[in-house]
Parts: structure tokens; sequence; C-alpha cells
């Protein structure tokens, strides 16, 4: 490339390169096979907590391999300056977060902190360089495993086999080794992607699509997700178009297209053979009818993310700052709001989410980042780089849509950055490697790196090992025995001290316990919400626990009052929030008693009638 002078010892194939590459290769081998396969029900958070873990562990050998090839931004200059740029904004939302300390694991269901999402621009770069270097045969082996267990699972829950009993409200639908049956659907969208490398042959070409896209139709049908539907037939539909761009022969057009198609009728019979086809007919038939009320309140929830985002434009509020904000800042709103406060953890659309968590430059170096990746791919493959990249193209497509109507899960969310990467690659491999003026030498690199990968992999297993403490303490609160829940928590917390959860259901199964009688529990839920309050900084019900904790120590209207304000600025549109927050006012000033209402798993307050004793 004229203009760019050449490190030719760095292009040489030495050994430490070669080592990085290997831990780039088994970092990936893990998102792709482990991460969308992996679940735990002996687990508190039998889903997402896991993957969360199993994308660390992950990143770690990526991380450190990338810095022994030497090359960890992209060569590409537009496509280098964009992930800086991402990674810049990252680090500024989570510096400027409403919550710095919980932003770094994220909220309990989707889990999109720093690290999640740091893992995520880490398995994207890695993806680039593996790919720009030549993608080792067994890895499309690797990406099967994790379709083929989900697939296994999915049949598994399609025919009633399920062994465990999912408390997850959409449960009656296959929600396979994801944990929801949209985020399912994504997954299944996103693995035909896989179907665009490169495989030896054109009859196992030919089979490994129409093997993904069986897969693809029978559990998006099993997860009866509507959108998913769509996303499939908007693969097909631009299918022709990609073909078009990409400039590749028509002569092997047709084939793929029926390997495909053949794919997804296969899936499809397979589907009605298990009642899952009837089941997406009975939901398809229903959204035309707009018999549910899912669609108007998905537009509410966009409605209330994007009063939100107009609050803190420039940097968000921090990476899955959004359940935190949204109550603060969303106006009035209809449809399921009208009848309970709906926790937003996400928006259900990636791109208000990334706006509300990142900020808006954060979501345009994010889209910047796509763009220059998918222009890379797309410039080469009109060159003939590869034939099948257009379905690639379309399967990345495909996903991008669905996201907009659906939160992300995080093993789509990892195969759709490693999916992008290795398009990036395809530009990136054409391009001389130029002279870094800062280049480490491999011992230093790994020194470098190597601390980091150490904490990545530390705090996956103590997230499994506080996790089951977790799901210890649960247990132990439905059976009424608050002390060995608050211990269990206070464990929990202790061995990973970023969980807002944790640190907030400790000292609500105090608050519990002390609504029995017990003074001593009492005062230490107050203290456990002060310190809660430093660390984490609190959320409505929080400030409501503090009052509770506050009235049922006997303690006077003026420490009390200025939690219950708090409760109401936190939430100044919830459901019941001034009902609420004027029984506990009443409370403030005669005193009132509490009691644990099982049912509901509520420490409630009953103000003593005024001059009682």
């Amino acid at each position: 490339m004229p203009g760019v002078p050449l490190d030719r010892r760095a292009m040489e194939p030495v050994p430490t390169r070669a080592l990085g590459i290997v831990l780039i290769a088994i970092g990936l081998g893990i998102a792709v096979a482990a991460a969308p396969a992996a679940f735990a029900p002996w687990l508190y958070d039998d889903f997402t907590l896991i993957k969360q873990s199993v994308l660390l562990v992950a990143a770690a050998p990526t991380l450190v391999g990338l810095a022994l090839t030497g090359e960890v931004l992209p060569r590409q200059r537009g496509l280098r300056i964009a992930v800086m740029a991402w990674v810049v904004m990252l680090v500024l939302s989570m510096a400027t977060a409403l919550d710095a300390r919980g932003s770094v694991l994220g909220v309990y269901q989707y889990r999109q902190g720093f690290l999640t999402q740091a893992a995520m621009v880490v398995l994207f770069l890695g993806a680039l360089r593996l790919a720009a270097e030549g993608l080792p045969r067994w890895f499309m082996a690797a990406a099967g495993t994790g379709v083929a267990l989900c697939v296994a699972y999915t049949l598994v829950q399609a025919v009633g086999a399920d062994p465990f009993d999912w408390w997850i409200d959409t449960s009656d639908r296959a929600i396979g080794t994801i944990g929801n049956a949209n985020e399912l659907a994504a997954y299944a969208v996103v693995w035909l992607g896989f179907a665009g490398l490169r495989v030896r042959g054109e009859r196992r070409a030919l089979a490994v699509m129409a093997a993904l896209a069986a897969g693809a139709a029978f559990v998006v049908l099993e997860s009866e997700s509507r959108s998913g539907l769509l996303a499939l037939a908007m693969i097909v539909v631009l299918m022709p178009v990609a073909w078009w761009l990409a400039k590749a022969p028509w002569a092997r057009f047709g084939p793929r297209v029926a390997a495909l198609a053949g794919g997804i009728a296969l899936g499809a019979a397979a589907s009605f053979a298990t009642g899952g086809l009837d089941g997406s007919a009975t939901r398809i038939q229903a959204g035309v009818a707009r018999q549910e009320t899912s669609g108007s309140t998905r537009i509410e929830l966009w409605k209330g993310t994007v009063a939100t985002i107009g609050a803190s434009p420039l940097t968000g509020f921090g990476p899955d700052g959004l359940a935190l904000a949204f109550p603060r800042h969303r106006p009035e709103l209809d449809a399921a709001f009208d009848d309970y406060d709906l926790v937003a953890q996400s928006s259900h659309n990636w791109a208000l989410d990334t706006m509300a968590n990142l900020g808006i430059p954060g979501f345009v170096a994010l889209t910047a980042v796509m763009v220059f990746a998918a222009w890379g791919s797309v410039r080469e493959g009109r060159r003939g780089a590869s034939v099948d990249a257009p379905i690639t193209w379309c399967a990345l497509a495909g996903y991008g849509a669905l996201t907009m109507v659906n939160p992300v899960s995080l093993a789509a969310q990892a195969c759709f950055f490693v999916l992008l990467g290795i398009a990036a690659a395809e530009r990136e491999r054409e391009l001389p490697r130029p002279v870094s003026r800062i280049r480490l030498r491999a011992p230093v690199a790994a020194m470098t790196t190597a601390p980091a990968a150490l904490a990545l992999l530390s705090i996956a297993a103590l997230q499994v090992a506080a996790d089951a403490r977790a799901d210890d303490a649960w247990t132990a609160t439905a059976e009424g025995d608050f002390a060995t829940a608050a211990a269990k928590y206070e464990e929990a917390t202790n061995l990973v001290p970023f969980s807002r959860r944790y640190a907030s259901e400790h000292a609500y199964a105090l608050l519990a316990r002390g609504s029995t009688g017990d003074t001593e529990a009492l005062r230490a839920a107050n203290d456990a919400y002060a310190r809660f309050d430093d660390l984490f900084g609190m959320e409505s019900g929080d400030a409501i626990a503090r009052a509770t904790a506050l009235i049922g120590l006997g303690r006077p209207e003026s420490q009390v009052r200025p939690f219950i304000e708090r409760a109401r600025r936190l939430n100044p549109h919830g459901v019941y929030i001034d009902a609420y927050t004027a029984i506990l006012e009443e409370a403030a000033r005669n005193g009132g008693t509490l009691r644990y209402v099982e049912k509901d798993r509520w420490v409630a307050v009953t103000p003593k009638p005024s001059g009682g004793n």
C-alpha cells in the first residue's frame, strides 16, 4: 500500500505471534461453543450469569493473544478510529455512570455491564485478527457445537421432556439454552451467518447451510417468536440483493438458495411434528388481530427511553444504566405502565439502549464500527474474496433488525461481534501491517495484559460461587428463614462486591427479619442500606425500604421524610408511589408496625391511628 511503511520483521511468523493466534482461537472457540449452550439450573441467575462468566473466560486468552500478535487494533484506518471511539465512550460512560460500581457487571437480567461490553470489543478484535490470519478448520465445529446443543435442548422442551420447571414468563414457549424465547430466536437468526464461512468442498458447504437453516427454522418456530420469523423472512428477501451487491457468480446462487430453503422447510416440518408450528401460527394471528398489548407496551418503552436519553445525551447513564435512569426521567406512560411499575432493564431496542447507556456519541461510534466493517467486507466481496459472504451479511442484517424490537442476549451478541469481526477481516488481510511507533515486545505485552486476563478469570469463577450462595438465600427467604438468607446474601456480596442485586437483597433480608420484631436486625438493615447508598446509590424501592426500617425503629419523622421524598424523586410516575408514600408519611408521623407479606415478599407498613402508641 503506497505511503505505508512496512515492518518486515513484524511480518515474520515468529513463535510469539503464532502463540497469540492460538490463544485468540481458543478464546473465540469458547465464546461460540460454550456461551450459547451454558446454563445452570442450580444458580440464582440460571442463564445469564453463567453466560457472562463464559464470555469473561473467553475474553481472557483473546486479550493476551491480541497483545502477543502485536496488532490489537485494525489496520483499516476508519475502522481503527471507530473502535477507539467506541472504547473511549464505554470508559467515559462508566466514569460518569449513575452507579459506576454496579455498572461493572450490569443489572440482573441482561448483564450488559462494562465487562460484558468490553468482552464484546475484545471478541470483535480477536475475530478480526484471527480471520485475517486464517480461521482454523475446527472453528466451524466449535460454532456448530453451540448451535447443536441449543437445538437439542430446544427439542427437549418441544417434546415436553424438559426436566426443569422454569419460572420464566415465556416458559410455555421454548427458551432453549438461552433463557428467553425471543433471545433464543435472535441466536437462531445470527448463527445463520456461520454458513458464510469458508468450508472446504462445495457439497459440504451446502450441507452446512442446510443444517444451520433447518436448526434456525425449528428453533424460531418453537420459540414462537414473531420478530424471529420476520428476521428469517428478511434474510431470504435480502439474499438476491446481497448476491448482486457482491457480484458473486449466479451459477452458485441457486444451489445455496435451495440449501437454505430446504433447510428451512425441514425445520418447519420438525416444528410441525412437535406442535410448535401451531403455537407460532396462533401468535401471528393474535398479533395481526391486535389482541395483545405487548406492541403498545414496547412503544411506550421506547417513548420513555427517548425521554431518558434526553436527560444525558452525551455520555448516557453508564453501561446498563438505563435500568436506574428510566424511572427517574420517563414521562407518564400507558399500556402495561398503567397497571404496575414495569421494570425497564432494556428498552427492547439496541439502538436506544446504546444511546441511553453510552450516550449518542457512543451509539455513533458503535454504528461506525459496524458500517466500516460491513463496507470492508462488501468491498472485498465484490472482488471475489468469498462467494458465501452475502449469507453472513444477510444474517447480520436480520439479527440487527430483530434487536430493534427485542433486548439483546449475551450469547447472540457475542456471535454477532465474532461474525462482524470475521466479515471485516476480508479487507484486513489485504492491507499491509504498518509500523507501530509503540510496539511492545512479547514478554512486556504478556505482562501488560496477563493481570487483566487473570482478573477476568477470577471474576468469572467468583460470580458462579456467589450466585450459588444467592440461590441458597432465595430458598431460605421462601422458607421464612431470613437470618440464613441475610447471611448468604452477605457472603455473595463479599465474593462479588460489584453486584448491586446481592447488596440490595442482603439489606432487604435483614429488613424482613426485623419485621418479625428483631430490633437488632432492623438496625443492621438500616446500616446496610446506608452502606448500599454510599456504594451504589438508591433506587426508589431502596429508599422506601430505608424509610420502612427507620419507621420500625421508631425514628423521628425528620429522619424518615427525606427517604420518602427521595423515593418519589427516583420514581415520580410510579403507579403506586403516591399512595404508598402517603402511607409511609402517616406512619412516620404517628408510628407504624411492620409485617412481612409472604405472597409479595414485601415488608409492608401499617400506620398506627392518629394519637396511638
